[in-house]
């Protein structure tokens, strides 16, 4: 029998590797994402973030235009294909199409919590729901659970 003698250890530098986005600038299930401190599902997620910017023009003395920016706004849109109206039946048990209807319903502020890669910090902005479109699919009536293709929009506030 071999005996290893020695001392070892595991030392290791780098960086995570970057998140993968497709063609469209939708980024893959890597992202968790909260609305109001739960954690939403990642079942048939698509997340994009749109930059809106806002301009003010000034005619100045001199007959120039002159712009200013005011703000850059981000827009959220979260869409989900043949998402289940229970969490109970999402793939990872997480908050689903009938707490995202309730949040579309509320019209209060959202609190919204993306974190990239699990060992980042995460941000956190405050959005209000732009819009929500939901589809009904399929009603599986053995199981009582409706799918839903679901549409929600925020706007960073």
């Amino acid at each position: 029998m071999a005996t290893v003698t020695g001392t070892a250890a595991l030392a290791a530098a780098g960086t995570l590797p970057k998140i993968r986005t497709s063609k469209d600038s939708t980024v893959s299930v890597y992202r968790l994402l909260k609305l109001n401190n739960k954690t939403i599902t990642a079942h048939n997620r698509s997340f994009s973030v749109d930059v809106t910017y806002v301009y003010e023009d000034v005619l100045l003395l001199s007959g120039n235009m002159r712009r200013f920016l005011r703000a850059a706004k981000q827009n959220y849109n979260l869409d989900f294909k043949y998402l289940p109206d229970s969490l109970y039946q999402t793939v990872d048990g997480q908050y689903g199409r009938d707490y995202l209807q309730s949040l579309a319903g509320s019209r209060a502020p959202v609190e919204l919590f993306i974190q990239d890669t699990p060992n980042d910090a995460g941000k956190t902005y405050t959005t209000f729901v732009e819009s929500y479109t939901e589809d009904l699919i399929r009603r599986d009536l053995r199981t009582g659970v409706y799918f839903y293709n679901v549409t929600l929009k925020l706007k960073e506030k």
